[in-house]
């Protein structure tokens, strides 16, 4: 069940996204009608299926259609995961930052950092180590660059 926080920044609607987007999913009555610019804070959604991902491509395909100029920031590895597979996630939008899974050397604690998508591209994906937070060892990128960033690629 996915819970939607609606702040209004001037002529900006900022909305933020918790929980798991399913079947139950309604982004028409969670959002509303789609503002001139949304911007959407995928931080909190650990986890999307197949009715909630047309749920999705249908409300922000929607909301392109209209003018709508859509952000995406903080997206979840789940939600990276989807920009990934689906060419049309994004429905057009502009995906400002992502989180990335990272794995402690010493301790294996799985852990998250978040990078602006441009700093991304200006690193050639050559991403920094981060230091773990419960040992303060070394964490290094857990994935495939080439699979994880393929979205930066296109």
């Amino acid at each position: 069940m996915v819970n939607v926080v609606k702040e209004q920044k001037g002529s900006v609607l900022v909305v933020r996204l918790t929980g798991s987007i399913e079947e139950s999913v309604n982004f028409d009555q969670l959002i509303g009608p789609p503002p001139g610019e949304l911007h959407v804070n995928c931080k909190e959604i650990p986890r999307i299926n197949s009715v909630g991902v047309k749920a999705w491509i249908k409300y922000f395909q929607g909301a392109q259609s209209k003018g709508t100029k859509l952000k995406f920031v903080e997206c979840s590895t789940a939600i990276v995961e989807q920009i990934n597979l689906i060419s049309n996630f994004t429905c057009g939008g502009v995906v400002e930052s992502i989180f990335v899974p990272f794995s402690c050397t010493g301790c294996k604690s799985e852990l998250v950092g978040l990078f602006k998508c441009d700093d991304l591209k200006k690193l050639q994906l050559r991403l920094p180590d981060l230091k773990c937070s419960k040992c303060g060892g070394k964490a290094v990128f857990d994935d495939i660059p080439e699979e994880y960033f393929g979205f930066l690629m296109r």
